[in-house]
């Protein structure tokens, strides 16, 4: 097994934006089946394409390097979709709201759960107008505007308790990045000791996360037993080989079609889980770390 994650304490700012920016723009560009690559765009109607993505990168990169003392998680995630709406025409609020944390607790040299903890009532209505600006919605957003109206003593934190069950931010947020830290990340250094490229790496992840807990926005949009099939079928390119071998390259790219062909099936909700542990891997190793090979993962 790997070592648990420690990030660098406390990081500095330029380590910091060098990994959110090294996380997004290899994730947005790895060809993981179902979503949007730098080979093709989303399936899902109106989603933003490549090139936008990875121009909001430069904004959300500026405000996550920005969240240290004084700067509240939900300040930064309302900063990071706001700017990155102006420069791009896209608000990447979800990819921000999972690396404010953690890029926060890097900066203030602590563990994420003591970020975590710390989620106060304060911050729901940062995080309403963040999704606001992206035009999302969905069962967090319906969780936080009802805590919003309720106008109880309930924090952040509750909130992402009460949704952990139907959103995948929110169960991140509730689990203390269990599913990035312990699922993806130790899938990313396996891949990596073994001399495979970055793009190898990050879609065999995004596969392990996928074949493991089955897709949240796959379930909301076209209910659990659909889900459940997705991830039974990764679970088949997994058993081929994933990216490491030619039969898995070819379950992946019938993975992909198959997943294309219903834009309901995109598996958006894993992709920020892997841009989470390339940002744990990046802290850890340098921003470098994903164009180099690793020494193989530590044992036990």
């Amino acid at each position: 097994m790997t070592e648990p994650y420690k990030a660098p304490r406390p990081a500095p700012k330029s380590l910091v934006a060098a990994s959110v920016a090294t996380a997004m723009v290899l994730v947005y560009g790895a060809p993981t089946p179902g979503v949007g690559s730098r080979y093709a765009d989303s399936p899902l109607s109106g989603a933003a394409p490549y090139e936008s993505r990875v121009l909001s990168t430069l904004a959300a990169r500026d405000a996550l390097a920005a969240s240290g003392d004084g700067v509240g998680v939900g300040e930064t995630v309302l900063e990071a979709a706001r700017s990155s709406l102006d420069a791009s025409g896209h608000a990447e609020v979800r990819s921000a709201a999972y690396l404010a944390p953690l890029a926060k607790a890097a900066l203030l040299g602590v563990p994420t759960r003591n970020v975590l903890s710390r989620l106060g009532r304060d911050e729901i209505p940062l995080f309403v107008r963040a999704f606001e600006a992206a035009g999302i919605g969905g069962p967090l957003v319906e969780v936080l505007g009802a805590a919003v109206a309720a106008g109880d003593d309930s924090t952040l934190r509750d909130a992402m308790g009460f949704a952990s069950r139907r959103d995948p931010l929110a169960r991140d947020y509730a689990r203390n990045y269990e599913v990035p830290r312990d699922l993806a990340r130790p899938a990313i250094l396996s891949s990596l000791s073994r001399a495979e490229s970055a793009r190898a790496s990050l879609v065999h992840a995004y596969l392990e996360v996928l074949a493991e807990i089955p897709d949240l926005d796959i379930t909301a949009r076209a209910g659990q037993r659909e889900s459940e099939d997705v991830s039974r079928m990764a679970k088949g390119v997994l058993k081929a080989g994933g990216a490491h071998s030619r039969r898995g390259l070819e379950g992946l790219a019938n993975l992909d079609g198959i997943l294309r062909e219903d834009p309901r099936l995109s598996p958006t909700a894993t992709e920020p889980v892997v841009i989470a542990s390339a940002f744990m891997v990046c802290m850890e190793y340098g921003p470098d770390a994903l164009n180099r090979r690793l020494r193989p993962a530590f044992r036990a």
